[in-house]
């Protein structure tokens, strides 16, 4: 156990929200654990999902924390509060806020990915703004190999990918997205393992520090998710190590990404796709991103606290 001083000023994390409540909700108490176990007392603060403060059920709000923590630790997703702004003000670090994460739909990260020549999927975009005409659908299918992705353009929308292989589910998924206004973006899937690595900024004295990568290997009808198997790289030979440090810090640069996020990645003819970038991960235990970050004996509590010790 790291030896955490006594003396260290409270930390607080910042739980809950009204943007993505549940999802906070288990990054938040992951977080919590993780301090816990290096010897925190962390406090909870729990926000409603009618932005409610508390804290073991009393009533609370931001400047009380505020004054009386060193450091919060935000989970919530929420983006263009008053408490940022409050923060600020108060000169108060707020680690792993999500609101000035990059904000541009995966298209746009695709597109500037290109732009500084690291390689992405070759993709579609339909408009929930525009008509849908079916030369549409059927340009998409006799252009792009099946199976094919059918996934929401910005990530932060609730609507699930789809993995398609025949025309009329191509169709239906589709017209499913555009008619509840949801912009679309179409690419075809590649059955390779994908490639997870978790890149922490300023972390055991690196400025990038990416631990080892995660592959994870969907079923023959699913896209990559949590419960697929994944397999750490522990005996990778270097070279390949340094391929992989080297393209996902590129990808991290070239996107201006400032705080900790997971890279996709795929092997293709001898290099390397990016296939997603997620500039929030998720701390769950089961992700891709904490499971790259555990595979070389890190926490998301260590991260945090080697960045409280480096600011006092």
């Amino acid at each position: 156990m790291i030896n955490v001083s006594k003396s260290l000023p409270d930390i607080a994390v910042l739980r809950g929200g009204t943007k993505e409540f549940k999802k906070s909700l288990t990054d938040g108490g992951e977080v919590l654990s993780s301090l816990s176990k290096i010897g925190y007392q962390p406090l909870d603060v729990l926000i409603t999902d009618n932005g409610q403060w508390t804290v073991r059920g009393r009533p609370t709000d931001a400047h009380e924390i505020f004054s009386r923590s060193h450091t919060i630790i935000d989970t919530t997703r929420e983006i263009n509060k008053d408490y940022h702004d409050l923060a600020r003000r108060m000169g108060i670090p707020l680690m792993l806020s999500k609101d000035h994460n990059m904000t541009l739909s995966r298209e746009d990260m695709y597109r500037i990915l290109r732009q500084q020549g690291i390689r992405v999927p070759d993709t579609i975009t339909i408009r929930a703004s525009e008509p849908l005409l079916d030369t549409d659908l059927r340009d998409i299918w006799s252009t792009y190999h099946t199976p094919l992705i059918v996934r929401s353009l910005h990530r932060n929308e609730t609507a699930p990918s789809k993995l398609v292989r025949m025309f009329q589910d191509l169709e239906n998924a589709v017209r499913d997205y555009h008619g509840r206004g949801i912009d679309v973006h179409v690419m075809t899937y590649r059955r390779v393992p994908t490639s997870s690595v978790a890149v922490l900024p300023n972390f055991h004295g690196q400025e990038l520090y990416t631990p080892l990568w995660v592959d994870t290997f969907a079923g023959i009808n699913e896209i990559p998710n949590s419960s697929a198997n994944m397999s750490a790289h522990h005996q990778a030979p270097q070279f390949r190590k340094d391929q992989i440090r080297e393209f996902v810090t590129k990808t991290y640069d070239a996107l201006g990404l400032t705080g900790p996020a997971c890279i996709d990645v795929i092997q293709h003819n001898n290099g390397y796709i990016v296939v997603n970038v997620d500039p929030a991960p998720s701390f769950r235990k089961d992700s891709r991103f904490t499971k790259s970050l555990e595979s070389t004996g890190s926490s998301i509590g260590q991260y945090i606290h080697s960045h409280i010790v480096s600011s006092l």
